[in-house]
């Protein structure tokens, strides 16, 4: 049995300047250190090359980093524009590809337009001539007047014009195409004045119309007086068939039946 030496408990004892050595029995030891590679330092600079005794570093990669930017300044110039040159040519393809989707959509329109509105076909006729067209054949005359009976007096810097319009019908087919054509006064820049009906002589029936006469339209328009001159007729014939003795069931199922007709033969009329 181990006794223990009685020891002061109060008052308290005053502090000891040196530990009491440890009792038997009692001892510290230090964990034992582990051999490793040493971190690399971030500030220090990494080692290249083979040391003298012919064994690579371990802290040495065998590669280099490849930087990111080029060493050489002069690289760094020359790369600067051929970055800016592939951003050109690639704004450069959008563009492109914007404008030619563009052009495809419009033409497509255009196409689609064209097919139930074709471009008029005109054909030129000598002044004071006639022509043929769809088994009748056309005249036209126009005559400079200063006034019109019941119509206003034209202003100083217009001019009243009198149109008359010839139709002839050739054969029965020809009398069966005798629905009212659409006149109008051209200018060769491009504009346009409207012709008003005042009258014409066409039979009602075509039993009545006669193959061989001539039968006219009598109309009128108004135009500036420095081009009273130059303006010429321009006459759409109507493309629609009436056949004699035709009922009105037929002609309404005709109607549905037939698509619309294509009125793109015009006849100019020079002067």
């Amino acid at each position: 049995m181990q006794i223990f030496p009685d020891e002061q408990v109060w008052p308290p004892k005053p502090p000891v300047e040196e530990p009491e050595e440890e009792p038997p029995g009692a001892s510290t030891q230090p964990f034992p250190s582990v051999a490793g590679t040493p971190l690399p330092r971030p500030s220090a600079a990494v080692p290249t090359g083979t040391p003298p005794d012919g064994h690579p570093s371990p802290e040495s990669p065998e590669t280099p980093d490849t930087p990111d930017t080029p060493a050489n300044p002069a690289t760094a110039e020359e790369t600067a524009p051929a970055r800016r040159r592939r951003t050109a040519l690639r704004v450069g393809g959008a563009i492109v590809a914007v404008g030619l989707g563009i052009v495809a959509s419009t033409w497509n329109g255009y196409t689609v337009y064209r097919t139930g509105n074709p471009a008029d076909r005109v054909y030129t006729v000598a002044p004071g001539g006639a022509m043929t067209l769809m088994h009748v054949s056309w005249k036209a005359s126009v005559e400079q007047v200063d006034s019109l009976g019941g119509q206003k007096p034209a202003q100083a810097d217009r001019q009243w014009l009198k149109i008359k319009v010839t139709r002839t019908a050739l054969d029965a087919e020809g009398v069966g195409l005798r629905g009212d054509p659409e006149v109008e006064m051209r200018h060769s820049d491009g504009r346009v004045w409207k012709v008003l009906p005042e009258s014409d002589d066409i039979p009602d029936e075509a039993k009545d119309h006669k193959i061989g006469t001539a039968y006219s339209y009598n109309m009128v328009s108004m135009v500036p007086k420095k081009l009273a001159g130059q303006v010429e007729v321009h006459v759409r014939p109507a493309t629609y068939q009436v056949v004699e003795d035709e009922s009105v069931k037929d002609i309404f199922k005709k109607a549905a039946e037939q698509k619309d007709p294509v009125q793109d033969q015009v006849l100019r009329f020079r002067r």
